[in-house]
């Protein structure tokens, strides 16, 4: 099944990559396709999406009150980007860049090495 997240706040809906909800799923309807309540969301950035990705698209993701990490997997460069939101909501950067480099979901306290996640990819 695929979730598309909707912000009530402005009618938008958008399809996230990966998407991690700790809980039972808060649905829109009985159709039960539309999830309100994402803790973490995962895009995969191509030359065509990062700058919405990393934009616009976040600006709307950060409305989402569960929303407790926001990450962004490059698919040109050996790079991840995790932000976190912060008790004060303000949400903190942290950048992995080295296959040896080990990143951490917080929210699932779960850990993934980047040589893992990039293993089969030719980056150039």
């Amino acid at each position: 099944m695929t979730y598309v997240f909707i912000y009530p706040k402005i009618h938008f809906f958008t399809y996230p990559d990966i998407s991690i909800i700790c809980g039972k799923p808060e649905t829109t309807d009985d159709k039960f396709d539309t999830v309100t309540n994402p803790s973490v969301i995962i895009e995969i950035l191509s030359e065509s999406t990062r700058n919405y990705d990393k934009g616009g698209k976040f600006t709307l993701y950060r409305e989402i009150a569960t929303l407790q990490e926001y990450i962004l997997i490059d698919s040109e460069f050996f790079r991840v980007e995790k932000f976190k939101r912060n008790d004060d909501e303000s949400w903190q950067l942290t950048e992995y860049k080295s296959l040896s480099d080990i990143f951490h979901i917080d929210t699932i306290d779960e850990e993934f090495l980047l040589q893992d996640v990039y293993a089969g990819v030719e980056i150039t």
